[in-house]
């Protein structure tokens, strides 16, 4: 069996897609596919001594498919941070792509590969989210600022798991690391997942972690996921904020 035909049995294969001008843009077929078994794939092609990889946009189409969508530039900073740590970039027009020359052509596939294939598992991880997620966020914000008006509001704060992983969360506010999720089994299992990865690190323990579960569609599975979350961090639905941030605003309201 030649290497060819060894490739070939992987799952690996390439296939050449001529334009109207002459010039060849190559197909490449691997052997990983998305969650829901769609195959995964991206295209070459080369300009003189550069080469470029790209997905032609596959990629995020695949997770608007999937009911992921990104209402403004904030929403999608965890695809384009997971990108950007692979070494690949992500154009306005939502495709994942790398440039290099020729003989780094090894090094250029593997970032495209790698930024295709870190999506793809953050995809599987997040489809069991809402779709208005980053909206949930957004008012999860408004009452954090609520309840502490004068805190300074972090986005996106890494911390780092037992596993290597770095996990971001929604906020940081007061020394308080805070993430919001939909009330779904695959959204709290996500997060269930990530946070026994943050706490395997005994340098962890004594951090301050709290996840905002949205409560409105389905209450009753809310506090039972709360109930499985609180092991690891402090769990609060959204309507009790909602709640501790109404008086808030009653009292400001009252004393005016």
């Amino acid at each position: 069996m030649s290497c060819t035909d060894l490739l070939k049995s992987f799952g690996f294969e390439c296939a050449d897609i001529p334009d109207n001008d002459g010039n060849v843009m190559h197909a490449i077929f691997t052997p990983f596919k998305f969650f829901d078994g769609d195959e995964i794939s991206l295209f070459a092609e080369k300009t003189g001594d550069v080469i470029r990889f790209f997905d032609a946009g596959d990629t995020l189409f695949h997770l608007a498919g999937s009911g992921i969508h990104f209402p403004d530039k904030r929403a999608i900073k965890p695809i384009e941070r997971l990108i950007s740590e692979t070494g690949a970039a992500l154009s306005d027009s939502g495709e994942i792509s790398t440039i290099v020359s020729v003989i780094d052509a090894k090094d250029g596939f593997g970032k495209a590969l790698s930024a295709i294939l870190s999506i793809c598992n953050w995809e599987a991880e997040n489809v069991g989210y809402s779709s208005d997620i980053t909206t949930l966020a957004g008012e999860v914000e408004m009452y954090l600022r609520q309840l502490k008006p004068k805190a300074e509001v972090i986005y996106d704060q890494k911390l780092i798991g037992v596993s290597g992983r770095n996990s971001a969360f929604n906020f940081l506010i007061d020394g308080e690391f805070i993430d919001v999720v939909s009330s779904s089994p695959q959204s709290t299992a996500a997060e269930v997942r990530k946070l026994a990865d943050i706490r395997g690190i005994s340098a962890n323990d004594d951090l301050t972690i709290k996840v905002v579960i949205d409560d409105r569609q389905n209450a009753k599975r809310a506090n039972q996921e709360a109930m499985i979350i609180s092991r690891f961090a402090d769990a609060i639905l959204l309507s009790q904020l909602q709640s501790k941030a109404s008086k808030i605003t009653d009292q400001s309201i009252h004393l005016n």
